[in-house]
């Protein structure tokens, strides 16, 4: 059996966590295992695979790792081959988002592409939101580092718990893409991507026919 000290130290952990999951989730974790005995709790922990039976060592029990992993639930908004980035569920404002790194990796440690995911999302939520400006902070929770995109509106008083129907709905808002309607173009509107205006094809010349 671990000993008292580990296994607190080991509720202690697991407890911090709680609130990166969902409400109900969150809710019914804590209940059940603030009712187990110690033996009861080393057996969760075996089962949930944050300790090893065999020798009954501390394995990861990173939030930010099961998210990745698909363990917890999460609202991801964009990711690149290293990187994903979620809404937070207790945000500060409106579009509050995570860049996390696919890998447990530490705050000193962050890839460039993190810097270059948090500016993908930093324009997306310029376009949806228009917000005055953004807070940018580098996170980390038990040695996984994060980077914090927080739009600023000047209205921001504390965190606040998002449903899951907000969550959702920010998510569409987020991640839908623009679409270019044929023949809807005025003849002003004649501005290609490229920037250069699009000029009519001439028409073709035809030959003289004989008689």
């Amino acid at each position: 059996m671990l000993p008292k000290d580990q296994i607190d130290k080991l509720k202690e952990g697991l407890f911090r966590q709680l609130d990166h999951f969902p409400e109900g989730e969150r809710d019914n974790i804590k209940e059940k295992v603030s009712s187990m005995s110690d033996e009861d709790f080393e057996e969760f922990l075996i089962e949930n695979e944050l300790i090893t039976a065999e020798n009954k060592t501390e394995k990861k029990q990173c939030v930010f790792c099961f998210i990745n992993e698909g363990k917890i639930k999460s609202y991801k908004i964009n990711e690149n081959s290293e990187n994903i980035a979620i809404l937070e569920i207790n945000p500060l404002s409106k579009g509050h988002c995570l860049i996390l790194p696919k890998k447990h990796i530490g705050i000193n440690n962050l890839p460039q592409s993190s810097f270059e995911l948090a500016e993908k999302v930093v324009e997306v939520l310029k376009e949806k939101f228009s917000p005055k400006t953004f807070k940018i902070n580098k996170n980390e929770v038990l040695e996984h580092g994060s980077i914090e995109v927080i739009p600023i509106y000047g209205d921001e008083k504390e965190r606040k718990k998002a449903s899951e129907e907000e969550l959702e709905n920010l998510k569409k808002i987020l991640t839908e893409k623009k679409e270019i309607k044929e023949g809807k173009l005025k003849p002003q509107e004649t501005v290609g991507v490229l920037g250069k205006e699009q000029k009519p094809a001439p028409l073709p010349k035809l030959k003289p026919r004989m008689p």
